[in-house]
């Protein structure tokens, strides 16, 4: 994105901005370092002074751009509902033109282009979770044609601290008479990481190899237990087929009786709302409608929840570009859980479940953090 391009975003988003403040006490940027570039109405105001070529960018500039989770609690808390991560990911675009960006970023794009996922491992290795279940299926989930695609996602396929997620909710999905299939090495990163890196122009090969996926095996619907591809598929793909995330799709499994609960053990839980399935999406009631199905187990909110829920610190690339910020933004997060008395935290995004048990296991503290169909599937009569 070219500056000039920046100049609808001015009269649009931007000179909306009336610097009144109230977006500071939320920002979960500002509330670790404390300085203006840090909040969203410093990011506004250095973006309409760029337009307004009252000064130009610089290495201070790409800081405070990329120092910023889109987790959009600014935008929620605003009156006149600035949309201050347009202004951001715009920036980040024009610093991507300039070569102004952080360079870690490059091993990602490497990673993207080769194998098609962030990890930078043979995308042929996207389905290894499957070998810890056990016994399964000849197909091993993958089947040429199928009613329903599970999109698992990089985070989950990759990282062994999520792989329960694809876990449990293949078995759940497999236990409830689900015709599904999982694309393995054929599916690809949905590409929300190059959005967040200002280099959404480089996603449209990964885009057109996943829909056409979608046609080929003739699915109806396409199942995300990631929030973030989710919001991804929503906004930037194009098909027919239904777009749903787990927690939707679970509801409607249990609304079919095709999930039936046991009683369960006694005990108290929280839940928190990622920011890609709850601000950016609108998903709040499908998770919570579950949880509050399960016999014996108790519901007790967070000080921040639903429109207000507070960013664990992974989102908008953020753990990739400062971790050092991220898990200082995860503290706070994990203090908020602690102060509920609940026995767990019951999330529905495989990034949050990494930041938020990575963060207490870093600083050993006893606090279980389970993603909704680990808790589903505990549940759930066999």
């Amino acid at each position: 994105m070219k500056q000039e391009e920046l100049k609808t975003l001015l009269y649009d988003e931007i000179a909306k901005c009336n610097r009144c403040g109230f977006c500071l006490a939320v920002c979960p940027v500002y509330t670790v370092k404390g300085r203006e570039w840090a909040t969203p109405r410093g990011k506004n105001a250095l973006i309409r002074a760029i337009i307004e070529n009252k000064i130009d960018w610089t290495p201070e500039i790409e800081e405070t751009l990329f120092r910023c989770t889109g987790c959009r609690l600014c935008t929620q808390t605003c009156f006149p509902a600035v949309e201050t991560n347009q202004g951001v990911l715009a920036g980040r675009e024009c610093l991507v033109d300039r070569r102004q960006y952080p360079k870690v970023v490059d091993r990602v794009v490497e990673a993207l282009e080769k194998n098609f996922n962030i990890s930078g491992e043979s995308n042929q290795s996207r389905s290894m979770w499957v070998e810890g279940l056990g016994e399964v299926p000849d197909h091993k989930f993958q089947k040429e044609r199928a009613e329903v695609i599970y999109f698992v996602g990089c985070v989950a396929a990759f990282y062994p601290m999520a792989h329960k997620i694809p876990q449990t909710f293949v078995r759940i999905l497999d236990r409830a008479g689900v015709d599904f299939t999982i694309l393995g090495g054929e599916e690809w990163c949905c590409g929300f990481p190059l959005i967040q890196a200002g280099m959404k122009e480089k996603m449209g090969k990964l885009v057109e190899h996943n829909e056409q996926k979608v046609k080929e095996v003739g699915a109806k619907a396409v199942v995300f237990a990631c929030p973030s591809c989710y919001h991804t598929w929503k906004e930037r793909y194009h098909t027919d087929a239904e777009l749903l995330h787990s927690t939707q799709f679970m509801e409607r499994l249990i609304e079919e009786k095709k999930i039936a609960f046991n009683n369960g053990i006694e005990r108290k839980v929280t839940y928190h709302d990622p920011c890609d399935l709850g601000r950016n999406s609108g998903v709040y009631d499908p998770p919570r409608n579950i949880l509050r199905k399960i016999p014996n187990l108790h519901l007790v909110e967070l000080e921040g929840n639903r429109q207000l829920s507070v960013c664990c610190g992974g989102g908008g690339d953020l753990e990739m570009i400062d971790p050092e910020l991220s898990a200082a933004i995860a503290q706070r997060k994990v203090e908020e859980i602690q102060r509920t008395g609940a026995d767990e935290v019951v999330t529905s995004c495989q990034q949050c479940i990494r930041t938020i048990s990575g963060y207490a296991r870093k600083h050993k503290i006893k606090i279980r953090v389970k993603d909704i169909t680990e808790v589903v599937w505990e549940a759930m009569v066999k």
